[in-house]
């Protein structure tokens, strides 16, 4: 079982990787760690922390719900808020990795619920992300850090 840290802010969690029920996403996941990015907070899908990928990167469908939980960690395509005809196809969409904190939340597009692949759950420390999440909504933008735990940590 693969763990990652999440950090938010000032506050950490821990994660477990769905290393068999995600393969291919856990793997290429592994190679993008450590992780540092602006943490965005959902406007639109409720209580849900992001940060922007690759968008190069092929991700296959696996592990795939409509029904994200608490805890879930997932990656998925979010699509652009405003779209001009004349953009390439590419720019439409953004590869994010992102997290639920607390109920009432759901992945959402323009036309109604998006899937994300289950990359991981939220372990220890949700508590704390769900308490930094809505004051760095309210102060601005903080950053997103995901690391692989080593196995003595």
């Amino acid at each position: 079982m693969t763990r990652v840290t999440i950090r938010l802010g000032d506050v950490e969690a821990v994660a477990e990787l769905e290393d068999s029920a995600a393969p291919e996403t856990t793997e290429w996941l592994k190679t993008q760690l450590p992780f540092n990015n602006q943490a965005i907070h959902s406007m639109e899908n409720g209580r849900e922390v992001y940060s922007l990928l690759d968008n190069s990167a092929l991700i296959p469908t696996e592990n795939q719900s409509i029904y994200q939980c608490v805890g879930d960690l997932f990656i998925y395509r979010k699509p652009a808020l405003f779209v001009e005809p004349r953009w390439p196809r590419h720019t439409r969409t953004f590869l994010v990795i992102g997290f639920i904190y607390e109920r009432d939340s759901a992945i959402r597009g323009m036309s109604g619920p998006l899937a994300g692949n289950i990359v991981g759950t939220i372990t220890e420390g949700l508590d704390a992300l769900a308490h930094e999440a809505p004051r760095m909504r309210r102060e601005g933008f903080g950053d997103l850090a995901i690391r692989l735990m080593s196995d003595d940590a």
